[in-house]
C-alpha cells in the first residue's frame, strides 16, 4: 500500500478514476487512491497497470468485523450485527426488514471504543439473509472514532516504504519526464544534431 500524504499511514486503496485527466495520467502509472483511515483522496505513481476496469468499485475496504448495532427507521427499532464494516458502509444481519432505498439511523457498539452514531444511512439490496448500508451522514467525531477502531484491523502500517536508500518512484518519473523534455527542446533547436552531413 502507498503512504497517505495527510496521515502518513500506508492504508490507501485504489480509487476509481474521475475525469479525462486522471484517465490520461494513468497511462503513466499515476492513479488515484483513497486513504482508509482519514478518507483523503490523492494521486500517486504506482508502477502497476490496473487495466481499464476495476471489478470492485468500492472506495473503502470492507473489513470482516462483527459489531453489534441498532437500527432506527420508520418508527421501528431493530438489533443486528455487522458481517463487514468500512468507513462508508457495512453489511449486516438482522431480523428486521427495511425496504431498499429507505433511510435509517444506525448506532454501532464498538465496545471499549464507545458508540458511533450514523445519522443517516441508505439501505441497499438484501442479499444472503442480510442487507447492506451506505453511510450518508456521520458527525466528524463519530467518523474519527470509527476510523481509529477500524485501524486496529487494517494491516500494521505507520512506517513509510521509503527505505533501502531507493528514491521515491514519483521523483524518478518526474526526473525522467524532465530529462525527456529538455532533450526534446535541444533536439528541436538543433544543438545535438552536430554539423550537417555534406
Amino acid at each position: 500500500m502507498l503512504q497517505c500524504p495527510r496521515c502518513g499511514q500506508e492504508t490507501a486503496r485504489r480509487s476509481q478514476r474521475e475525469g479525462a485527466w486522471e484517465h490520461f495520467v494513468s497511462y503513466f502509472y499515476v492513479y488515484p487512491f483513497r486513504c482508509q483511515l482519514c478518507t483523503t483522496r490523492f494521486r500517486a505513481f504506482h508502477f502497476y497497470s490496473y487495466g481499464r476496469h476495476t471489478p470492485d468499485r468500492r472506495e473503502y475496504d470492507r473489513l470482516l468485523v462483527r459489531v453489534p448495532l441498532t437500527l432506527f427507521g420508520g418508527g421501528e427499532q431493530a438489533d443486528g450485527v455487522t458481517t463487514d464494516l468500512s468507513l462508508n458502509g457495512c453489511s449486516l444481519r438482522t431480523e428486521a426488514t427495511f425496504a431498499p432505498g429507505s433511510t435509517v439511523r444506525v448506532r454501532l457498539q464498538l465496545g471499549q471504543a464507545g458508540e458511533v452514531e450514523v445519522h443517516s444511512a441508505v439501505v441497499s439490496a438484501h442479499r444472503d439473509a442480510g442487507m447492506g448500508l451506505q453511510f450518508v451522514r456521520i458527525a466528524t467525531p463519530d467518523r474519527d472514532r470509527l476510523s481509529r477502531y477500524l485501524g486496529r484491523f487494517l494491516r500494521p502500517t505507520g512506517t513509510s516504504r521509503r527505505h533501502g536508500g531507493r528514491p521515491r518512484p514519483e521523483l524518478v518519473l518526474a526526473a525522467a519526464v524532465g530529462i525527456a523534455v529538455i532533450l526534446a527542446v535541444l533536439l528541436w533547436m538543433g544543438r545535438l544534431g552536430g554539423p550537417p552531413v555534406q
